[in-house]
Formats: structure tokens, C-alpha cells, sequence
């Protein structure tokens, strides 16, 4: 399957761009919920990571909010900024619905880990899904409150750069849920 419409992270409430407009849009989307990230990337540059003790078991937990369609649990983990990007939890629970119609079930997670990413540690859950021709991507940004600041979503082969790609954190297994 070539086209996936993003309708869970789509700032038109979910009409259907094409595929190269849609990815542009959504990394255009994340970036604009993130404004408020970049500044605070640059002190997080100077200062280093700070990241929960348990961070790998939240960024865990929030995905399996997404899969579990938990939509009023998620929302009450976002910033208040990112609460007033995204909307309600009515809102955001037609757009993980309407993605999952897209995307399909998840079938096998591939990896769960943190990068770096514009100087702030990122969480990553790669996983196969049914509808996919390669493993999905959903990343988040998670604040060291343990709060979601920014969410993205891609097919793999579209992933973000990272700052060193040869550092991550990683579940132990490398699979983890």
C-alpha cells in the first residue's frame, strides 16, 4: 500500500492530501506543535538530556494508549500547548480511528528506543502493521515531567535525522512493550 492518509496528526481534520503533500504537512504540523520545543531544545542543547527515570516504560505506555484508542488518557498527558494543537479527546480519538482504518492492526513492534533529535530525547515505537508495506513510526516527545510536547508519525523509510545516529537508548530486548 502505497498512500496512507494521516488522519490521526492531519491539521485539516483529516481530509485526504496526497501522499508527498500529506508527509510535508505532517512533519510542517509536528514542527508548528513543537514551536514551543525548539526554544526550549537549544537550553536542553546546553544543559543535556533530562529524562524521566521510568522513561522508556512511559513512551511504552503512551503508545499502547494510541493502540488501545485511550484517546481521553492521552490528551491528559500533553502539554497544555500541545492539548490546544490537537483539540479534544472527541478529536483525537476520530483520527486514531481513522488512521488504524488506514494503517491496520499492529502485528510485531520492531523496536522501542530514544534518540536524539534537535537536542531532545525522542521516543521511538517502530512496528509493523497489517496494512503497511514497511514498519510504521510513531514518535514522541516527552518533557522530563513526563508529559507529551509533540507527536509524529511516518512510514520508516521517511524517518526524521537524528542527531547522532549512532546513540540511542533502547528496550533491553529491543522489543519491549
Amino acid at each position: 500500500m502505497e498512500i496512507v492518509n494521516f488522519y490521526l496528526f492531519s491539521g485539516n481534520g483529516g481530509q485526504v492530501m496526497n501522499y508527498r503533500t500529506r508527509l510535508g504537512t505532517v512533519a510542517l504540523l509536528i514542527l508548528g506543535m513543537a514551536a514551543p520545543v525548539a526554544a526550549q531544545a537549544q537550553e536542553s542543547e546546553a544543559s543535556g538530556p533530562h529524562l524521566p527515570a521510568d522513561s522508556m516504560e512511559i513512551g511504552a505506555r503512551y503508545m499502547e494508549m494510541i493502540l488501545n484508542y485511550d484517546a481521553e488518557d492521552l490528551h491528559g498527558n500533553f502539554t497544555e500547548e500541545l492539548k490546544e494543537n490537537f483539540g479534544t479527546p472527541d478529536v483525537i480519538m476520530d483520527r486514531m480511528m481513522g488512521l488504524f482504518d488506514q494503517i491496520g492492526s499492529q502485528e510485531e513492534v520492531v523496536s522501542q528506543r530514544y534518540w536524539m533529535r534537535n537536542g531532545k530525547p525522542q521516543f521511538w515505537h517502530t512496528a509493523i502493521f497489517s496494512e503497511m508495506d514497511e514498519p510504521f513510526v510513531f514518535r514522541f516527545d516527552i518533557e522530563p515531567d513526563g508529559k507529551i510536547s509533540g507527536i509524529g508519525i511516518n512510514p520508516e523509510s521517511n524517518n526524521p535525522e537524528v542527531d547522532d545516529p549512532d546513540q540511542h537508548s533502547e528496550a533491553e530486548d529491543g522489543a519491549d512493550a
